[in-house]
């Protein structure tokens, strides 16, 4: 039971980190690959996060 748990916390904390490293980028305004990078990240971000989520709730259900 400890297992999905603490893998849902760490997949949680990676989209932390990968989500603030995006918006920073975001807000520098520059062109480029890595605006462009920044964008992909948001939107896997938004798409890994509520998992994450699902697996912390279903593990300590």
């Amino acid at each position: 039971m400890d297992m999905p748990l603490w893998a849902g916390v760490f997949g949680l904390v990676t989209c932390m980190v990968f989500l603030v490293n995006a918006v920073r980028e975001l807000r520098r305004g520059e062109e480029g690959h890595a605006r462009n990078a920044a964008m992909i990240h948001v939107g896997m971000v938004s798409m890994f996060l509520p998992f994450s989520v699902v697996v912390i709730i279903t593990s300590l259900v």
